[in-house]
C-alpha cells in the first residue's frame, strides 16, 4: 500500500546483532513491499550505527537517529521507578516527521504484523465512519485513528482511567499522528503518587494521557483537566465522547498484530480494562442513539464484574498508600 508509511520507534539492540527489530521490519516489508518505512531510535556508537545501516539496506528503510534524552526517574529514598516516555516522545514525532505518505503507522520496534487485517480495516473504514457520524464538537483529527486497543483504557473499567488512548499502535492521516506525539517533553514533576479509588498511579499523566490531554489541549485551550486526582461522571462522559469521535479501537487479533512483551510480561492482563469495537459501537448507541438510556448500556453483570474488580485493586493497592511498604515493592520489582 503505497499510501502507507510504518514507523518503527524504540530501542533497537535487544541483542548484539539486533536480530529481533530486524526480523519484525521484514515481517512488514514483506506484507507491505510499496510502503515507505522508517525506523527511529536514539543514537548508538559509530560501528552500531554502521552494522544497523548495512543490515536495512536491503529493506529500502530511512533510519533516524536521534540524540538519547534519557529517562525519568522516580525516586523514593534509594529505590526508584523508570519511565522512557521521553524517549518515545522524541524517538515517535522524529520518525512521524521523516515520512512522506498520507498515513502513518507508528508501532514499537519490539512488534509486527501478521497478516493484511490491517490493510483490509483501513480500506474499509469509510464504511464504520459513515454509518458513525462524528459529532463536530468532539472531532478533533481530520479522521479518526485506528486504535490498537493496548493500552486503551475503558473509563467505565475496573482500571478507570480518562483520556487514556492506546499508544502501541496507531495508523492515521499524517498529520493527526504527528500532532498527537507532538506533546511537551516532560521532567519530574509529572511524577506524583495519587490513589483514587481503583486507580494507583505514580503519575498525574501516564504516558497516553499525557499525548492525548495535550492534543486536546492544543485545539481547545480551556479545555481543563488535571489528571488521575480528579474523577466525576461528567469527565468520564467527556472522556467517552472524545474517544470514539477520534478513535476506532482493534484488538491485536483484529488487527493481526503481535506486541510479544504483552504476553511475556504482562501476561495478557487487562484484557477487561480497555475498549473493544464492540464497547465503542455500544458507547455510540449511548451518545447518538436517543432511543437508549444513558443506565442501560451496560447490563447488571457488567458493572457487578466491574465493582468486584475494582474492590479487587483498591484492596490491592491500599497497602500502597504507605511508603514503607512501596520501597519494599518497588526494590523487589528492580529484582526482576
Amino acid at each position: 500500500m503505497y499510501q502507507l508509511s510504518f514507523v518503527f520507534q524504540g530501542k533497537v539492540f535487544f541483542d548484539n546483532e539486533c536480530r529481533e527489530v530486524l526480523k519484525n521490519i521484514k515481517r512488514v516489508r514483506t506484507l507491505y513491499p510499496l510502503s515507505e518505512i522508517i525506523l527511529s531510535t536514539w543514537s548508538v556508537d559509530v560501528e552500531k550505527e554502521k552494522y544497523l545501516t548495512s543490515q536495512l539496506k536491503n529493506f529500502d528503510v530511512k533510519v533516524i537517529f536521534s540524540e538519547d534524552p534519557g529517562a525519568l526517574i522516580y525516586r523514593d529514598e534509594k529505590y526508584k521507578w523508570v519511565s522512557n516516555i521521553n524517549r518515545m516522545l522524541i524517538s515517535s514525532k522524529k520518525g512521524i516527521d521523516a515520512t512522506s505518505r498520507d498515513y502513518v503507522v507508528k508501532l514499537r520496534t519490539d512488534s509486527y504484523f501478521i497478516n493484511h487485517n490491517l490493510k483490509s480495516l483501513f480500506l474499509n473504514r469509510e464504511v464504520i465512519n459513515k454509518r458513525y457520524n462524528r459529532e463536530k464538537a468532539c472531532s478533533l483529527f481530520t479522521e479518526r485513528v485506528i486504535n490498537c486497543n493496548l493500552f486503551a483504557r475503558h473509563s467505565r473499567s475496573y482500571r478507570p482511567f480518562d483520556f487514556h488512548p492506546g499508544d502501541i499502535m496507531l495508523l492515521g492521516r499524517r498529520e493527526d499522528v504527528l500532532q498527537f506525539f507532538d506533546a511537551p517533553i516532560l521532567d519530574e514533576s509529572i511524577f506524583e503518587v495519587i490513589f483514587n479509588g481503583a486507580i494507583f498511579s505514580l503519575m498525574h499523566f501516564v504516558p497516553e494521557q499525557h499525548l492525548w490531554v495535550n492534543y486536546i489541549k492544543s485545539k481547545i485551550p480551556n479545555f481543563n483537566y488535571r489528571g488521575n486526582k480528579t474523577r466525576s461522571k461528567e469527565i468520564t462522559l467527556l472522556s467517552e465522547k472524545y474517544y470514539i469521535n477520534n478513535f476506532i479501537p482493534f484488538s491485536c487479533d483484529q488487527l493481526g498484530f503481535v506486541w510479544p512483551k504483552y504476553i511475556d510480561k504482562y501476561r495478557s492482563k487487562g484484557e477487561g480494562s480497555i475498549y473493544q469495537f464492540t464497547d465503542w459501537l455500544e458507547l455510540n448507541k449511548l451518545f447518538y442513539n436517543n432511543k437508549i438510556k444513558k443506565n442501560e448500556i451496560y447490563n447488571k453483570y457488567y458493572k457487578s464484574k466491574v465493582l468486584i474488580h475494582k474492590l479487587v485493586y483498591f484492596s490491592f493497592y491500599l497497602p500502597l498508600r504507605w511508603a514503607k511498604i512501596r520501597r519494599i515493592i518497588m526494590d523487589l520489582k528492580s529484582r526482576e
